[in-house]
């Protein structure tokens, strides 16, 4: 059985995607698993055995992926994006292709942001529906698998920039401050104090980011001090993921590098301000992790994060402490400790 599986962006979005190729590998491994996805987050899967080829594409490229991915047959097609991107691919196999789409909720949301109604249904985030679009409902907790990216590389350009700053061999915490949505960005005089409580208790410290955030990250290193290094914009994305898998320890918002040191089989604690469980992106499974957040009645207040509060303050994020945060990620260590204690 040949699968077609297509989810093109977000980054954290895409990665959520491996829960549901471990399912298909797991009960249908003699099918053949090709997956498109945006050309950015391609190479993170170059590495997947689950996978028979990754097609990476762009608004430029489409029109081309679209012929060359035509001229394939198909058994099914699994929609993951929904949007009119790929209802474009569908068109091309419809009704002669059994397909399945993602189901967005989107009266759930609705109902949700606007009437502060919850009517989501238990037990259906994300990873949960991308396996209903693939044909598989009704499964609990325990039978979808955990976010996993077999990364095989060194990361040798980012490797470079960490141990050049790190001559002492310590256990290693990224920090993931910045986010595309202000509404989702934990305050960096937070992330530092956080950063300056792991430096001064024996971690290296690492910051993680995009491109754009080259520079906050460097002022939020020498705020830190010590040996903190940041990688943000430097290598690519499989660089990156190739370090994250050396971090024992990963702290940040919730955004794309945070689904990946998930993947990556990383212990994380993770910040949710604007949003909330109900749209199905909070972690599950392995690696252990901590969620901090703070009930209010105006969460959520967008789907995807937003930039403005309709409060003007955002509270959602003020109310989480450094304290409390550090507390849960000594929780996450001490764990670990205990795990390897027993192993031995």
């Amino acid at each position: 059985m040949k699968l077609l599986i297509i989810r093109l962006s977000s980054m954290g979005d895409v990665i959520l995607a491996t829960s549901l190729f471990g399912y298909l590998s797991r009960v249908q491994p003699d099918s053949e698993l090709h997956f498109v996805t945006d050309k950015h987050y391609a190479e993170l899967f170059c590495d997947d055995h689950r996978l028979a080829s990754v097609t990476g594409v762009s608004r430029h490229n489409l029109g081309e992926a679209i012929k060359e991915l035509a001229q394939r047959q198909w058994d099914l097609i699994v929609d993951l994006q929904n949007n009119r991107r790929t209802a474009r691919i569908l068109a091309h196999y419809m009704p002669s292709v059994s397909t399945g789409v993602f189901n967005k909720l989107h009266r759930e949301r609705f109902a949700l942001l606007t009437l502060r109604r919850d009517r989501y249904p238990a037990g259906r985030d994300v990873a949960a529906r991308y396996l209903e679009a693939a044909g598989y409902h009704s499964l609990s907790r325990d039978d979808i698998p955990p976010l996993y990216l077999p990364l095989r590389g060194n990361g040798d350009t980012v490797n470079k920039i960490v141990e050049n700053t790190h001559s002492v061999v310590r256990p290693m915490i990224a920090l993931v401050p910045f986010s595309a949505w202000r509404n989702k960005q934990w305050p960096l005089s937070r992330f530092c104090t956080v950063g300056k409580y792991f430096q001064t208790n024996g971690w290296n410290v690492v910051v993680f980011g995009g491109p754009g955030d080259r520079r906050p990250a460097r002022r939020l290193c020498e705020a830190i001090g010590g040996s903190c290094v940041s990688v943000a914009g430097e290598g690519s994305l499989y660089e990156l993921g190739c370090l994250m898998k050396r971090c024992r320890l990963c702290f940040g918002n919730d955004t794309g590098l945070t689904h990946l040191a998930r993947a990556c089989g990383v212990r994380t604690g993770v910040i949710y301000g604007s949003t909330t469980r109900h749209f199905g992106f909070f972690p599950y499974g392995i690696p252990p992790y901590r969620v901090f957040e703070t009930p209010l009645w105006c969460r959520p207040c967008h789907a995807h994060g937003g930039n403005v509060c309709p409060r003007l303050t955002r509270p959602c994020l003020r109310r989480i402490d450094p304290q409390s945060v550090i507390a849960g990620l000594e929780d996450l260590c001490i764990s670990e400790r205990a795990r390897e204690v027993a192993e031995e």
